[in-house]
């Protein structure tokens, strides 16, 4: 069965951790990989003190992991590389656990410092209950790392088994760990001796402005007149077709609300509408404007991994993820208000009806949006891979000015990539429009956003 974990991103935490033993578990010998290794049993502190098999074992591992090539490192799990011990294809034991700062002391001779790597324990449901699984993760290699090798002998009853103090391993594509051969030792040359490219990116605006939106007094009463008028208009009509007989239940199949009942509860609907105009307003914003879209740019010549943009802007702004849509901005702001039953509508529902949002549809698949408009607007745009010298369209966004009157909108930015060290960062200005009330963009052609 193959490994079920997703290679994109690293396990960092207690709860990724313990999905990775689990994937392990449920995988087959063949799954061991360039970057994870198992062992279903270690003794890092035997009986016989003489027996460093346990620790040579961990020692060969890191230095394996640690002497990859970067760009072939980075293509699974951001380059790191994980062992775990306790764990394997076909049981899961668990280890003793030890001290990690014994730990550490025990396997740092053999490593030496340079080599970054962590222990951690992480408790797992066991064959027999629950039991510790020890997960060592190598951070990953980088251009200018020297050659890695084995700082101290690490010897073995026997002796075809020891190994010596400066031995080079190499972990291998298949998953196999062994020593260094001449073409390996070629490869880590130029690793030592190759500068790291700089990360080299150009951000600039491709389309969109900043909307300030307007919520006059005057048009939030239009809008709420506008409400009541249409949640009264099934009742107004029945009472002027009053039947002379029958009164004012005439033709009202399943209806039991009186008149007045029905007026106090359009009171309470009208009320949780003023409480949800601000939703409804960004919901309907959000659908029909233009959105800004930023285009990025890769400079280099070195095809760069899970580019991930991140912006600041410190100007009084609401971010929105932008969505598409073909409908006037009215119908979107009406699907976010409560729901009410209109008068003579018949027997009400046990469940209540749900909104249909077929015509909204988010505009780029894949990784979500993230913004965050709790303090300065921070957005982290979805990770992208960009070729040599290739642009890539970033996922588009709204911005809402929060002020009747803006200038043009500064934005900080940030960007980082899984496979070349550092980050690069820049600013960028974008334009604001005219302030537009909020009931004068709704009534706007919802197409004019993608015509331009």
């Amino acid at each position: 069965m193959a490994l079920n974990f997703d290679p994109r991103t690293a396990p960092r935490n207690h709860a990724e951790l313990k999905k990775l033993v689990q994937a392990v578990r449920g995988a087959s010998k063949a799954d061991e990989t360039f970057w994870l290794e198992w062992k279903s049993d270690l003794e890092l502190n035997p009986a016989d003190r003489a027996d460093k098999s346990g620790r040579a074992h961990v020692a060969r591992a890191i230095i394996g992991f640690a002497n990859r090539m970067p760009d072939e490192a980075s293509r699974f799990v951001e380059g790191f590389g994980f062992l775990l011990a306790g764990v394997s294809h076909e049981n899961i034991g668990g280890v003793k656990q030890h001290d990690i700062t014994e730990l550490v002391r025990w396997i740092q001779p053999y490593v030496g410092e340079e080599i970054r790597w962590q222990p951690t324990y992480v408790e797992a449901d066991g064959d027999d209950g629950p039991v510790a699984i020890l997960v060592i993760t190598v951070d990953p290699p980088r251009w200018g790392d020297p050659i890695f090798c084995m700082r101290k002998e690490a010897p073995s009853s026997s002796r075809d088994k020891s190994i010596p103090e400066g031995a080079i391993f190499i972990r291998r594509p298949d998953g196999t760990t062994s020593r260094a051969r001449a073409v390996d030792l070629d490869m880590l040359g130029e690793r030592l001796v190759r500068r790291a490219p700089a990360l080299d990116l150009a951000l600039t605006l491709l389309r969109g402005s900043v909307i300030p939106v307007t919520y006059p007094e005057s048009d939030i009463s239009k809008v709420m007149d506008h409400l009541r008028a249409e949640a009264l208009k099934p009742l107004e009509k029945h009472l002027a077709q009053n039947h002379p007989v029958l009164g004012n239940m005439a033709g009202l199949i399943g209806e039991t609300r009186s008149p007045n009942s029905y007026r106090s509860e359009v009171d309470r609907y009208l009320e949780e509408c003023r409480a949800t105009l601000p939703e409804a307003i960004d919901a309907a914003t959000a659908a029909i404007v233009e959105p800004i879209e930023l285009r990025l740019s890769n400079q280099t010549d070195t095809p760069l991994l899970n580019v991930q943009v991140v912006l600041h802007i410190y100007s009084a702004v609401r971010a929105l993820e932008s969505e598409e849509g073909d409908e006037m901005g009215y119908e979107y702001f009406a699907r976010e208000l409560p729901e009410l039953h209109p008068y003579g509508a018949g027997f009400r529902l046990s469940a209540p009806a749900l909104h249909s949002f077929a015509n909204l549809r988010s505009v780029h698949a894949g990784a979500p949006i993230r913004i965050d408009n709790s303090g300065p607007v921070i957005i982290h745009l979805p990770p992208v891979d960009l070729r040599p010298g290739q642009n890539v369209d970033l996922e588009p966004f709204v911005l809402i000015a929060t002020e009747a009157a803006v200038e043009d909108v500064a934005v900080e930015w940030t960007a980082t990539s899984t496979n070349m060290n550092g980050s690069v960062s820049g600013q960028l200005s974008l334009p604001c429009d005219e302030p537009r009330s909020f009931v004068n963009l709704f009534a706007a052609d919802p197409t004019s956003k993608r015509d331009r």
